[in-house]
């Protein structure tokens, strides 16, 4: 049974709510697989087969058949895991960091503040696979770049991207977070060292993550019990393994029909608010980024207060990314696209998903219409 309220959540970018069977298949390990892997005796015996069982589950799924998979506790720990561990075991080595990463690797411009390279994003929100070698020094050591923005939806030309740092002997890591189940992804074909990912954008369950690594070139992070070949410590969460493998398969079940859908559906949005609006700013791309992922920018409004009218309406949206949602300083994402800082901060972000069905799209249309006009009566900005 779906709640009502489901209906009205455009935030999937942020959060997807969890496929029923990957909460079954969650309840269903905890119960039946409770021994601690890491255990000598039969019940953990058990455990570590059924792990590894599941990681080789999801790596068929996903065509990665020459590496391993470290199990995280999401997206951020994952990023983390890889730029500072390369970082930490290269302290000389320099990192090259795309302009438009997740917070969880521009942590690095903080942290390695003396060691990073920006690589920037052109106005289309793309990176420019021609200028990357440019960019890329005899001291680089990692270059980390997203599959897919979470802000903008853009995905980028990893094949590309990987491929020239393979040439430059320059470790490669790929933030996979809002690729994984949305998008064709064939691992296989894919020129990376590290590929990260996190269950619950694909409806799996949260504190579930992990990398697809070819090779282990890097200082461990959280360091204790040997776990994950001594890569990652720390017990291994089995139920949310077990729920993300079931999440992924029902994702790439549906995944060609929810792709047209969802482009159907976010073109039918933004030509309804066109229709009212039109000094708007689209800052995705609708036919070849993610689906149902739109970022749009209104002139003279604040996307955080349009945020605060849409909820009060029953709708759940996103001021840029959800992690800048609480902030007042304009995104990074969009003033990396050139976007004029007034203009960045009346940025929406509007993402859908499996439950998003026409008729709320079209109420969703007439509320923002409604929030901007409201905004730009009483002349916030």
């Amino acid at each position: 049974m779906v709640k009502e309220s489901v209906r009205d959540y455009f935030d999937y970018a942020a959060s997807s709510p969890p496929f029923p069977e990957a909460l079954e298949r969650f309840n269903q390990t905890a119960l039946e697989y409770y021994g601690n892997p890491s255990s000598g005796h039969e019940h953990g015996r058990k455990a570590a087969e059924k792990s590894e069982e599941i990681k080789s589950d999801i790596a068929r799924l996903l065509g990665f058949t020459d590496g391993y998979l470290v199990l995280t506790s999401g997206g951020t720990e994952a990023n983390n895991c890889v730029i500072k561990g390369v970082l930490d075991k290269y302290p000389q080595g320099r990192l090259l960091l795309a302009a438009d990463v997740h917070e969880s690797a521009w942590f690095a411009t903080d942290v390695y503040a003396g060691r990073t390279d920006i690589l920037p994003i052109g106005r289309n929100g793309r990176i420019n696979p021609d200028q990357v070698e440019h960019y890329l020094t005899s001291r680089t050591v990692l270059c980390s770049v997203l599959f897919a923005n979470n802000e903008t939806g853009i995905i980028h030309n990893i094949s590309r991207l990987g491929t020239l740092c393979g040439r430059k002997g320059v470790q490669f890591h790929c933030d996979a977070v809002q690729a994984i189940g949305h998008i064709p992804l064939d691992l296989s074909s894919l020129v990376f060292d590290y590929f990260t990912f996190s269950a619950h954008k694909f409806a799996g369950v949260r504190g579930t993550g992990g990398i697809f690594l070819r090779r282990y070139d890097f200082i461990p992070q959280i360091l204790g019990g040997g776990q994950e070949q001594n890569i990652r410590a720390g017990t291994e969460n089995l139920p949310g393994l077990a729920a993300a493998s079931a999440a992924l398969k029902l994702s790439m079940e549906m995944r060609e029909n929810e792709e047209l859908r969802l482009r159907n559906l976010a073109k039918q949005f933004v030509t309804l608010i066109g229709k009212r609006i039109t000094d708007l700013q689209i800052n995705s791309d609708l036919e070849h980024g993610l689906p149902g992922l739109i970022s749009v920018s209104f002139p003279g409004v604040k996307g955080s207060e349009l945020v605060t009218a849409l909820n009060l309406n029953g709708f759940s949206i996103s001021a840029g990314s959800a992690c800048h949602s609480g902030e007042i300083s304009p995104s990074r994402v969009m003033t990396s696209m050139g976007l004029s800082d007034q203009l960045a901060l009346g940025t929406a972000r509007i993402s859908m998903g499996r439950f998003s069905e026409e008729e709320k799209v079209e109420e969703l249309a007439g509320a923002l219409i409604n929030a901007v006009t409201s905004q730009r009566a009483l002349g916030h900005l």
